[in-house]
């Protein structure tokens, strides 16, 4: 292979690189500001949980009512249980078998005025 060529071919790899590792940890494991269109529509569903901080701080402080959350964030996904004064939707499980999880964990009054959010590590 020539000089020229082998370069090429090692920048592909790399450029294919990045982009994998883009989709898989699109913040390379750090945390940023909470964006809606992300949290709804980004394919790796983990990249919530590197949103939670600025998202939980969001909350805490301009305390949305339910129905203004689950507007921002969408419907709670199935296999969470569904209660009235109560959302959970699950950021990321760090274990390969899944068996413990983060999930951001949303509370309400019976009004449906905010009362508090939490991201919620379990076991």
């Amino acid at each position: 292979m020539k000089k020229g060529t082998r370069a090429i071919v090692i920048i592909l790899i790399v450029i294919i690189d990045l982009c994998i590792v883009c989709m898989i940890c699109p913040t390379l494991g750090q945390q940023v500001p909470f964006n809606e269109w992300i949290w709804k529509h980004h394919p790796v569903h983990k990249t919530r949980y590197y949103m939670s901080n600025s998202l939980v701080e969001k909350m805490n402080t301009e305390r949305p009512t339910r129905e203004e959350t689950t507007a921002m964030l969408g419907p709670e996904p199935d296999g969470f249980i569904q209660e009235e004064n109560h959302l959970s939707y699950w950021l990321r499980s760090p274990g390969l078998i899944g068996l413990q999880m983060y999930s951001l964990e949303i509370d309400f009054n019976d009004d449906g005025t905010f009362k508090n959010a939490a991201v919620v590590y379990s076991d």
